[in-house]
């Protein structure tokens, strides 16, 4: 009875160690691709804050009691457009519930009444003496830059101009590289716009801050905007198409940014954003490419994505 019991152990323990044997390189090769695969995926971090951004997250951005009546001002209901009311009503695509519920909590207004936000509304009156015509005519080149989740039907006027304002930020590739040569990014694009409108407008709701030139009359807006002020949009999405495009293209991130800075000044230089609107937007930005990385619809839509990138230059450079 022993030897029956131990001929089938014996067996068994040979087995084990032949199978051991025959998995441990499938288990090795497993490991290394796993890492591989993380290390792919690990985001590029965010650079630091640096120019008159770091300078003025410098100041105190508490309450100055002596000038409180600047914290009884809100963005007036008056000015309030029903669109950017209602654009906090749609749906995301790739950010989740719950990272989105942590995005207010990543940035704070300083006070109306703060040293912050007197030297900053300083700074936007520097801008308004000193802004040239040139740099005015691009601000507002700039200003009618941004694409749209909603406009969906091929037959509108500004469908085409939508998709197309989709690659801005990405100017610095080529005209060659748009839309219609890649649908595929396209569609990556156009759902992360909508999660990107989304945060923006609710981000907007949620703190309700007044204008620069609500708390300084001396400004002279080159536009008035029927949503509140915190975060700005444009820097948003120029940001986050920034860093969007810095994963599919790595090496021209450094191009990317540029092209958002250039975005998020020209809305100070109008008159019409706090630096720390756009700096917030920055930051918002890489959260939300960290939210969106989480989720495996978006990394396997970005995959392709690259995959695409790659395909084209290797059919380019046969021809």
């Amino acid at each position: 009875m022993a030897r029956h019991i131990g001929k089938p152990f014996n067996m068994h323990y040979k087995l084990s160690k032949r199978k051991t044997f025959l998995l441990l390189p499938l288990t090795i090769a497993f490991v290394i691709m796993a890492a591989f695969r993380f290390a792919g995926n690990a985001l590029h971090p965010l650079e630091p804050l640096s120019q008159h951004y770091k300078t003025l997250s410098e100041l105190n951005p508490l309450p100055n009691s002596s000038r409180a009546w600047m914290d009884t001002i809100r963005y007036p209901w008056a000015e309030y457009g029903k669109g950017a009311q209602g654009n906090t009503l749609w749906r995301t695509v790739y950010l989740g519930g719950e990272p989105e519920a942590i995005l207010p909590g990543l940035v704070t207004p300083p006070a109306n009444s703060s040293d912050q936000t007197r030297a900053e509304l300083d700074y936007l009156l520097r801008l308004q003496q000193n802004r040239t015509p040139q740099e005015v005519a691009q601000a507002q080149y700039i200003a009618n830059i941004g694409s749209w989740p909603n406009i969906l039907n091929p037959e509108d006027p500004d469908f085409q101009e939508n998709r197309k304002q989709l690659f801005y930020i990405a100017s610095s590739v080529g005209e060659w590289y748009n839309d219609k040569n890649f649908p595929v990014t396209t569609e990556l694009l156009l759902n992360c716009i909508q999660d990107i409108r989304v945060t923006e407008f609710r981000l907007k709701w949620h703190f309700k801050r007044a204008r620069p030139y609500h708390l300084e009359p001396a400004l002279k807006p080159l536009a008035r905007i029927s949503s509140p002020s915190f975060a700005s949009g444009h820097s948003l999405w120029a940001f986050s198409e920034a860093f969007l495009f810095a994963e599919i293209i790595p090496e021209r991130r450094a191009d990317f940014l540029k092209m958002a800075e250039e975005v998020r000044w020209s809305r100070e230089l109008m008159g019409i954003h706090y630096p720390s609107d756009n700096e917030a937007s920055r930051v918002i930005s890489w959260n939300l490419l960290s939210a969106w990385s989480k989720n495996p619809a978006f990394v396997e839509a970005l995959k392709k994505a690259r995959k695409e990138w790659k395909d084209w230059n290797k059919s380019n450079q046969r021809k």
